[in-house]
């Protein structure tokens, strides 16, 4: 009996204690579910021995900043599924702009400052076109070519080829010659296009393209002159060409090659001497020069290369329309240098009511001349033709 009552009591025993236990473990679940932890989520809802994975998706591809170019990657075999700890919550959209908080408005861009106004490009010489250089009245055919002459209305080319002028104007009269024009392209260019229409150009019988030259140069408003080769003091040292009047050769002999260098193109208004020292210290030999320029219809410009020339004496006695150089402007060629001759010649243009200067197709003469004569006017002068200022009367 008391073996059987000891059993019992072992069997209540073990049979209180599984209460127990039972009885705390529906107590741990039940505080569990009341907090909600992930921890009790996990081992409420697997079971035991069950494997808890993470995916965090394939590793990131790292390139090498010294390759050209990175490698696509192969592609990765699809994930088996997996059991995920912590989802993420997907992203909340970002909150809109409450109508109350008003959009802030663009700030406008500064205003960069205006580029600088590109320089005006140098004023262009108003210019007064000539007619056309040939007046078939005034044109004969020679031996070697056209020659000017009267026309039967009493047409001469002195006039007819000159450049308008007022007579009347009582301002003190300049007139600018440049000479030796034609032998260079780009110097007779550069002074037909560059330089006020009033200065009078004057052209090489040697001169290439006379016609063109011409041509151009009417069109830009400039009076044309012929240059007729003479002899110089220092002859043969100094050799105007071939086709140079000389004291030693008869008078037919520079009648023949005075007509020679007329009869190169026409249209220009008279003739120059180009050198000329001693042919224009000798009467004789002037005379009948001088006499066919008259019966040409033309002006003679004597470019006083000596002061010994007769040129005005003999023009005079045969009232030839001619004219005299005061200055050679550039015989230095220099900006100062030729400044002053320009200066000068305004002080003889006042003494005197006008004033002639002589220069050469230099680049710096071509600057000085187109800068002076810009302000001639502001200054009372005003710039002319040479038929302007040549005489019938007695030589000035």
């Amino acid at each position: 009996m008391a073996r059987r009552g000891k059993g019992r009591a072992s069997v209540y025993a073990l049979v209180s204690a599984a209460a127990l236990v039972a009885a705390s473990f529906a107590a741990l679940v039940f505080w569990l579910a009341l907090t909600d932890d992930p921890a009790a989520r996990m081992a409420r809802d697997d079971p035991p021995g069950a494997i808890i994975e993470i995916a965090l998706g394939p590793p990131p591809l790292i390139l090498d900043p010294l390759l050209p170019e990175a490698a696509a990657p192969e592609p990765e075999p699809a994930p088996e599924p997996v059991v995920t700890l912590f989802p993420v919550p997907p992203a909340k959209p970002p909150a809109p702009i409450p109508p109350s908080v008003p959009a802030l408005a663009p700030v406008p861009p500064i205003p960069s400052p205006p580029a600088p106004a590109p320089a005006p490009p140098p004023a262009i010489p108003q210019t007064t076109s000539l007619p056309p250089a040939l007046d078939p009245g005034l044109v004969e055919r020679g031996p070697d070519g056209p020659l000017p002459k009267p026309s039967a209305d009493g047409k001469v080319a002195w006039r007819t080829y000159a450049r308008p002028s007022d007579p009347t104007d009582p301002r003190p009269k300049i007139a600018i010659v440049i000479v030796n024009l034609g032998l260079s392209d780009a110097a007779t260019e550069a002074a037909i296009q560059r330089l006020p229409g009033a200065v009078t150009l004057a052209f090489s019988p040697y001169a290439g393209n006379k016609h063109q030259w011409l041509d151009l140069s009417r069109v830009a408003g400039h009076e044309v002159l012929l240059s007729v080769p003479m002899e110089p003091i220092n002859y043969p040292d100094s050799n105007p060409g071939p086709h140079t009047l000389l004291t030693s050769l008869l008078p037919a002999q520079n009648l023949e090659r005075l007509r020679w260098a007329l009869s190169r193109f026409t249209g220009y208004v008279g003739v120059t001497n180009h050198m000329g020292s001693r042919f224009s210290t000798s009467a004789d030999s002037l005379r009948p020069v001088l006499q066919e320029v008259k019966n040409r219809g033309l002006l003679f410009l004597d470019n006083r290369s000596t002061p010994a020339s007769v040129i005005g004496q003999v023009a005079a006695e045969i009232n030839l329309p001619r004219a005299a150089n005061d200055r050679f402007i550039d015989g230095q060629a220099a900006r100062v240098a030729i400044d002053g001759k320009l200066a000068e010649l305004e002080m003889v243009a006042r003494r005197q009511g006008h004033a002639i200067g002589i220069g050469f197709p230099f680049p710096v003469t071509i600057e000085r001349v187109a800068a002076w004569s810009s302000t001639i006017e502001d200054r009372g002068f005003v710039l002319t033709p040479v038929s302007a200022i040549a005489s019938t009367g007695i030589y000035p």
